[in-house]
């Protein structure tokens, strides 16, 4: 007979399957179709009639971009990042995108956060690009001004914060610890990749 915590999981990944969803505006039929099964099994599973196998958590917290965790009721964050997280490559990330930055993002920052001034680094780098992306949403019109403290809406203040990552970068103390070879996950070379072509752009541009 399953316990409370074991009941407890079930329901929260019964609510969360049909919430995720319904935030996606996909209807039962076409997720069905998509996570390969029928529409009544899925119908079971979202209301929590039946439970499913272990397989198909891992191809909904896939399908839906969210951490198996936040599925199962172990955590309220659709991300889960610690400082021994391991993001596995998919095919996407072949592809300079908004989801192969994220995820290079997220790669970078639990193996930077094992050091505190790193970690630091990485709240001040991560925290002033996320605000300037939000300024650039609101003044685009497609992000709410509530997002966004309206006395900070000005494109001083944004020039301001762009200007500061530059120091906060040179005000880092470089280490000399030679690290260790590892493979690197591919977002990452997405994304470094497609930056130093930026970069020999910018530079050609310039002569």
């Amino acid at each position: 007979m399953p316990n409370k915590l074991e009941m407890n999981n079930s329901a929260v990944f019964a609510t969360r399957l049909m919430e995720l969803r319904k935030d996606k505006k996909i209807s039962q039929k076409q997720a069905a179709k998509d996570l390969g099964i029928s529409q009544a099994l899925l119908s079971h599973y979202e209301n929590g009639v039946r439970e499913c196998g272990l397989n198909f958590v891992v191809r909904a917290a896939n399908y839906y971009k969210v951490s198996c965790d936040f599925l199962l009721g172990n955590s309220k964050s659709t991300i889960n990042i610690g400082k021994n997280v391991k993001i596995l490559d998919v095919p996407e990330d072949e592809f300079f995108s908004t989801d192969t930055i994220l995820r290079a993002a997220l790669s970078i920052g639990s193996k930077v956060s094992k050091d505190e001034e790193l970690l630091k680094y990485v709240q001040q780098v991560y925290g002033i690009s996320t605000y300037l992306v939000l300024y650039a949403g609101v003044k685009k019109g497609v992000v709410s001004t509530t997002w966004l403290d309206d006395n900070l809406l000005n494109p001083d203040v944004a020039s301001y914060l762009a200007n500061n990552l530059g120091t906060i970068t040179r005000s880092l103390k470089w280490g000399t610890k030679k690290a260790t070879k590892e493979k690197e996950p591919r977002s990452i070379s997405t994304v470094t990749s497609w930056t130093n072509d930026y970069l020999n752009l910018s530079i050609a541009s310039l002569l």
